[in-house]
């Protein structure tokens, strides 16, 4: 079962920086999912909240001034991401808050040297922003975000996988993915307990805070190598 790094390694660093995607690279993780927004001044930035943490919001602020909160630019992981590594990007689009946002994740693609479309994986919980990535490129994978399951959405966008939160994912729920040719990932997963109860229902993959969740002397928060 694959395990995905959950805005980068976030159990070791903090979560959506370049430390953190670094981290990740180096434990061997294989996928990575992060977050994007756009700042104030067009620059698409990676973050998880809508607002800085007791203060603006993303979008009132400057790509400069949200560095010295280290939040980093989507083109600063596409110049380090490692050939052959998969990004699982989410679109934080609620309420259609950053308009032509799709558009610009797709150009910001293209003009990234070292990655090719393949690599790239994208999901949100808003429909209307995957209905319009599906539209822009028919091709690129995507992932619905889902808090009630159901099938047909992403059936209708030739969707690859459903995500789904740990509490609320069902075996029937899975079964019932597997025999539409829909992958399951399950979000976040930070146990052994549930990653093995995940893995024996034969789930795709896991969203963790720990990308080496599944190595057997690395499995708890905070592990470190014998």
């Amino acid at each position: 079962m694959l395990v995905i790094a959950h805005r980068g390694a976030s159990a070791y660093a903090k979560e959506n920086t370049l430390k953190a995607f670094d981290l990740a690279f180096k434990l061997g993780s294989s996928w990575l999912e992060t977050d994007v927004q756009r700042s104030k001044d067009g620059v698409l930035v990676l973050y998880h909240d809508y607002n800085l943490k007791k203060g603006k919001q993303i979008k009132d602020c400057t790509s400069e001034y949200l560095k010295n909160f280290n939040v980093p630019s989507l083109a600063d992981l596409l110049k380090i991401t490692p050939e052959n590594f998969t990004l699982n990007l989410e679109i934080k689009n609620d309420n259609n808050i950053y308009p032509g946002i799709e558009k610009q994740i797709l150009t910001e693609i293209k003009k990234a040297k070292n990655i090719k479309k393949e690599q790239i994986f994208i999901s949100s919980f808003f429909v209307e922003s995957l209905q319009k990535i599906r539209v822009l490129d028919k091709q690129i994978s995507i992932g619905v975000l889902m808090r009630n399951f159901e099938v047909k959405t992403p059936l209708a966008l030739q969707a690859k996988s459903v995500n789904i939160s740990a509490k609320r994912v069902t075996k029937q729920i899975v079964e019932t993915c597997h025999k539409n040719g829909l992958k399951v990932f399950v979000y976040t997963v930070n146990d052994l307990q549930t990653y093995n109860k995940l893995k024996s229902w034969k789930t795709d993959g896991v969203f963790s805070d720990n990308p080496v969740l599944d190595l057997p002397r690395f499995f708890a928060i905070g592990g470190t190598f014998d």
